[in-house]
C-alpha cells in the first residue's frame, strides 16, 4: 500500500491533495522563499494527526504543519517536500470559561474569531496585524504578539496548557487550566515559539482577560524620532500603562502620504499611535500626563479620541503601511529579510537613526515602523525583484541590520520567528544555545521529520536567499503577461487577507481556490517555473472574477486582471474547457454562446422596426436576457416607454458583446467581436448604449476603451433609471402590494465599477417596497456564483455559492431577491428552485431583476 493510500485511509480521500498544481498553491507565504509539498493533508482530529505523524515517522517523511499561512519567514513552507499538514479545519472553540478566565480551542481557530466569541465582556490580548486571518496554533508556534504587547505581552504569556502530538505519534498534554503550576519542566513554554519543529499542537488552553472599562486612542506628532522616543521612554518610566504604542518614521510617513493620500504636515517627521485603557477616570488622568510629557519633549500636536470610528481613522496609516509599500512604485515590493528585530526600548531612537544611516549608505529609503513601546521595529526595504544588483544590495543591508541589532544587545526576531529567513544569521545571536536547542530537537524528533530545515539548525539554509521564489525573474521574464499584470502579481505580498473575501475558498479552504494560491500559480507561469496544465486550468476557471478579494486585500491587488491574463495563457496552450469551445463556435455562427439560432433573439421583443431615427439611446438587450429570460427585456421597454424615451435596438443583428470570450482568455475572438460591434454601432449612429446586463455594460464601458476607445456613451439601467427618477419622468402607483426586497450587488457593476447607490436609490423610490440588505453588501457582497464563466465550467460550485446567498436572503426576512444582472437572476432562480424543492426555504421567495421591480410599480 503506497503512502497516499495510507493517508487517505486516515483522513478520507477528499482530504488528501496530490496534484502538483494544488501543492504549488501551498508553496508560498509572506517571505521570499518557496517550498512545495508532495502532498497536502487536512486533519480534523488529534487522532488523525497522531496517525499521520506515526506513519511519517516510520517512513522518514517530512511533515510541515500549517494554519493560515501568514508566516513572514518561510516557517510554514515544506523545504524538503513531504507532507503539508493543514490544520485550518481544526477550528472549534471547545470551551469558554469566563469565571476562571480561560478558553480551550483547536489550533485552526482564527484570532479574531476567538475574540468575537469572548465579546463583549472578555478578550484575548495578543493582536498581530494578521489577527483577522491568523490561526491561534500558528500564533503559539511563533509566539506572535502585535500592538498590545507593550502592556499585555505576547502569545506565550497566555498559554496555560497544550495538547501536542510528538513526532512518533504520541499525544502529550502540558500545563494546566489552573492559573499557576510548578509541576516540573515548563514544556508548555518549550513548544511555544518552536515553529512546529518539536511537535504539532492540536489543542490550546488560553488565559483570557476582562475587557477594560474604557479606551482612548491618540495620534501624536513629532519633528523626529528622538523626540518621540524620549516621550515614550518618559511615559513608561513614570509607570503609565500604555497598552499600544506604534511608531512611523519620516520615510514611512512619506509612503502612506503618497499611497493613501494621508494628510500630514511637512514638519511632522515622526508619528506615534498610542492607546491606553482601564477605568475612565484613570485613563483621563493618564491622557493629561502623556500630553504634558509630549509638550515637554517637543511634540507638535496631540490628538485623542474614544470614538471607535475615529480610532479606525487614526490607525489607518499604521495598518495600511505594509500593503502601501507594494504601491509606492510599480514593480517594487517589500522583501522581508531581517525586518522585525527588537532592541531595548530606550535605544529605539538611536536604532532608527542607524537604520536611516544604512539607507543613506546604499542610497535607499528604508521605512521604519513598529511597536516602539516594547522595542520591536520593522525596517522594510523596497526592491525591484527582477534586478540582480538590488538583491546584492539587500544582502549587505541585512548584514548591517544584524550588526546594529547585536550592537544594542537586541534580538533578530521579536515576533515573526526564525523560519528560513533568519536561519543563516540566528546563530550570531544565540551562540551555544542554538546547539542546545538542536539537541532538544533530536531528542524529541530523532528522525527530523518535523518542519526540517528551519530555526537555524544544521540542515537549515545558510544563505538568506535560499529557495528564493523571485530568482527565476531576475533579469526579466520571457513569459511576461505585460508590464501592468506583471506588476500586479509582484504587488501581492501573499498575506492571505484575500481568504476573507473569496467565495470559492470558503467552500473548502483550498488554497488554489483562493486569490493567494491562484496568484502563486500565475507567478510560476510568469517565471516559467511551470507549464500550463489541465488542473491549473480547472483552478483558474473556478474563479468567478468577483473581485471580492480586492475588497479585503490591503494592497488592493486587481486579481481579476491576473486571472484573466493567466487564462489567456491557458487558452493559448489549448487547455480551454470543451464547453467553452462550443460557446466560441456558437458566438461565431449565431451571435450568442448558447447554441441558439440568431432568429430566436427577438422572440420576446416587440415587432420591428428596431432602428428608430433620432433615438436617444440604443438598448442592448444582451444574450442572457434574450435567450434565457422572459421578463427583463419587456420590463425594460415598458419603463422606457413610460418615461417617453425614444430608443433603438439592433434586433437580430445584435450579437455577443464579447465579455465571455474576454474573461475566458480568447482575446483573438474578443477583439474580432469588438470590431464587428463597433462597426454596427457606427452604422446605426449610436451615441448612447443602454444595457441591462452588468457584463455587457462593463465590456462596453471598461474593456472596449482599453483596446482603442468606443466612441459612444454607456449606461447601465440602474444609472439610467436613477436619472429618469431625478428628472421626474417616472410615476409609480401607490396601490402596490408591500414587498420586502433584498438587493444583491452584481460583481461587474459593483466592485468592478462602483455602482452601489443608484440601484438602492431607485428601490427606495418605489412605493410599498422595503429595502433590506445582506450582512455583506456593496464592496463586500458575496458573488452569486454565476460570474467569471465559472458556471459553464463548474455548475455544482456555482450552485453552492448561489444557495448560500439565497439562504442569507431568507434569514434577513426578504420576500424577493433583486439584482441588476440577468446572470445573477438566473443563478439565484436556479438556487431558489433547488432549495424550494429540498424544502429549505419558503415557497413565496421571488427572484427579480431591478427592471422588473420598477416596471411592476409603474402607475
Amino acid at each position: 500500500m503506497d503512502r497516499v493510500t495510507k493517508l487517505r485511509r486516515i483522513v478520507g480521500k477528499d482530504n488528501v491533495l496530490t496534484d502538483p498544481v494544488d501543492c504549488l498553491g501551498y508553496s508560498r507565504d509572506m517571505s521570499l522563499h518557496v517550498g512545495r509539498p508532495d502532498v497536502v493533508v487536512y486533519a480534523v482530529t488529534t487522532d488523525q494527526v497522531s496517525k499521520i505523524l506515526a506513519l511519517a515517522n516510520k517512513e522518514g517523511v517530512p511533515v510541515t504543519a500549517r494554519g493560515g499561512g501568514t508566516s513572514v519567514t518561510g516557517a510554514v513552507l515544506p523545504r524538503r517536500g513531504g507532507i503539508l499538514l493543514n490544520l485550518a479545519r481544526m477550528n472549534k472553540i471547545k470551551e469558554i470559561n469566563k469565571s476562571d478566565g480561560y478558553a480551550v480551542v483547536e489550533p485552526g481557530v482564527i484570532c479574531n474569531t476567538l475574540n468575537a466569541a469572548l465579546a463583549p465582556s472578555h478578550f484575548f490580548p495578543p493582536d498581530p496585524g494578521s489577527a483577522p486571518i491568523a490561526t491561534l496554533g500558528g500564533m503559539v508556534a511563533t509566539n506572535a504578539s502585535g500592538v498590545r504587547a507593550v502592556k499585555y505581552g505576547t502569545t506565550k504569556d497566555y498559554v496555560r496548557a497544550l495538547e501536542v502530538v510528538l513526532a512518533d505519534g504520541r499525544v502529550i498534554r502540558t500545563g494546566t487550566k489552573a492559573p499557576k503550576s510548578s509541576a516540573g519542566y515548563g514544556l508548555t513554554g518549550l513548544f511555544a515559539a518552536s515553529e512546529g519543529t518539536l511537535g504539532v499542537i492540536t489543542e490550546i488552553t488560553f488565559k483570557v482577560l476582562p475587557l477594560p472599562e474604557y479606551s482612548a486612542y491618540a495620534k501624536l506628532s513629532f519633528p523626529g524620532t528622538l523626540e518621540a522616543g524620549a516621550a515614550v521612554e518618559e511615559a513608561l518610566k513614570r509607570g503609565i500603562p500604555i497598552s499600544t504604542c506604534e511608531i512611523l518614521d519620516g520615510v514611512s510617513i512619506d509612503v502612506v502620504k503618497k499611497a493613501m493620500n494621508l494628510e500630514v504636515p511637512e514638519n511632522v517627521r515622526c508619528l506615534l499611535f498610542m492607546e491606553i485603557d482601564g477605568s475612565r477616570l484613570a485613563v483621563e488622568q493618564q491622557i493629561k500626563q502623556i500630553d504634558a510629557i509630549c509638550r515637554e519633549k517637543g511634540a507638535l500636536a496631540t490628538e485623542w479620541s474614544d470614538d471607535p470610528a475615529k480610532r479606525a481613522a487614526i490607525w489607518s496609516a499604521r495598518q495600511g503601511l505594509v500593503p502601501a509599500l507594494s504601491r509606492v512604485k510599480p514593480g517594487y515590493r517589500q522583501v522581508p529579510i531581517v525586518e522585525d528585530f527588537g532592541v531595548p526600548m530606550s535605544r529605539i531612537p538611536e536604532t532608527i537613526q542607524d537604520i536611516q544611516a544604512v539607507g543613506r549608505k546604499y542610497g535607499l529609503d528604508i521605512a521604519t515602523f513598529g511597536h516602539v513601546g516594547d522595542g520591536n521595529l520593522h525596517a522594510v526595504v523596497l526592491i525591484d525583484v527582477r534586478k540582480g544588483e538590488e538583491w546584492e544590495t539587500l544582502r549587505k543591508i541585512a548584514q548591517d541590520f544584524i550588526d546594529l541589532t547585536l550592537k544594542y544587545e537586541g534580538t533578530l526576531t521579536a515576533e515573526h520567528g526564525v523560519g528560513m529567513a533568519k536561519s543563516a544569521y540566528i546563530g550570531e545571536e544565540l551562540g551555544q544555545s542554538l546547539g542546545v536547542m538542536e539537541q532538544i530537537k533530536r531528542a524529541l524528533d530523532p528522525n527530523n521529520i518535523l518542519n526540517p530545515g528551519k530555526m537555524g539548525f544544521s540542515d537549515a539554509p545558510q544563505d538568506i536567499y535560499a529557495e528564493n521564489c523571485y530568482q527565476p525573474l531576475v533579469g526579466g521574464s520571457p513569459n511576461s503577461f505585460g508590464e501592468a499584470v506583471d506588476n500586479e502579481i509582484l504587488a501581492c505580498i501573499q498575506c492571505g487577507f484575500c481568504t476573507l473575501g473569496c467565495p470559492t475558498y470558503a467552500t473548502d479552504q483550498l488554497e488554489t481556490k483562493n486569490a493567494r494560491g491562484r496568484i502563486a500559480l500565475a507567478q510560476n507561469l510568469l517565471s516559467g517555473s511551470v507549464d500550463p496544465t489541465a488542473e491549473m486550468a480547472r483552478r483558474l476557471y473556478q474563479c468567478t472574477l468577483c473581485l471580492n478579494c480586492k475588497s479585503t486585500c490591503p494592497a488592493q491587488v486587481n486579481v481579476s486582471d491576473i486571472i484573466t491574463a493567466a487564462r489567456r495563457r491557458i487558452y493559448q496552450s489549448g487547455l480551454n474547457p470543451k464547453a467553452f469551445l462550443k460557446a466560441y463556435k456558437s458566438i461565431e455562427q449565431h451571435g450568442n454562446p448558447f447554441l441558439e439560432p440568431r432568429e430566436k433573439r427577438t422572440d420576446i421583443h416587440p415587432t420591428p422596426p428596431f432602428l428608430v431615427p433620432g433615438a436617444e439611446v440604443l438598448y442592448w438587450s444582451g444574450c442572457v436576457s434574450s435567450y434565457q429570460d422572459l421578463r427583463i427585456i419587456p420590463a425594460t421597454l415598458k419603463v422606457l416607454d413610460a418615461a417617453g424615451i425614444k430608443y433603438s435596438q439592433l434586433g437580430q443583428d445584435e450579437g455577443c458583446c464579447g465579455y465571455f470570450a474576454y474573461i475566458t482568455g480568447a482575446m483573438d475572438k474578443f477583439k474580432e467581436i469588438r470590431r464587428l460591434n463597433l462597426e454596427a454601432f457606427k452604422k446605426a449612429g449610436v451615441k448612447t448604449v443602454l444595457a441591462t446586463c452588468s457584463g455587457c455594460h462593463k465590456t462596453f464601458h471598461d474593456l472596449y476603451p482599453r483596446y482603442g476607445g468606443n466612441g459612444f456613451k454607456t449606461q447601465h439601467a440602474v444609472e439610467f433609471f436613477h436619472d429618469l427618477l431625478s428628472q421626474g419622468r417616472l410615476k409609480f402607483s401607490d396601490q402596490a402590494k408591500p414587498l420586502k426586497v433584498i438587493y444583491h450587488d452584481p460583481c461587474d457593476i459593483g466592485r468592478h465599477m462602483g455602482l452601489y447607490e443608484p440601484p438602492r436609490e431607485v428601490i427606495k423610490a418605489l412605493p410599498g417596497v422595503e429595502l433590506l440588505e445582506f450582512p455583506l453588501n456593496r464592496a463586500l457582497a458575496k458573488c452569486c456564483g454565476g460570474g467569471g464563466g465559472m458556471k459553464g465550467f463548474d455548475l455544482d460550485l456555482s450552485m453552492e455559492l448561489a444557495e448560500k446567498r439565497v439562504l442569507q436572503a431568507v434569514e434577513a426576512g426578504a420576500e424577493a431577491i433583486v439584482s441588476a444582472c440577468p446572470s445573477c437572476k438566473q443563478n439565484f432562480s436556479q438556487g431558489v428552485a433547488r432549495l424550494k424543492k429540498a424544502g429549505q426555504i419558503p415557497r413565496k421567495l421571488k427572484v427579480l431583476d431591478l427592471t422588473e421591480l420598477v416596471a411592476q410599480r409603474l402607475a
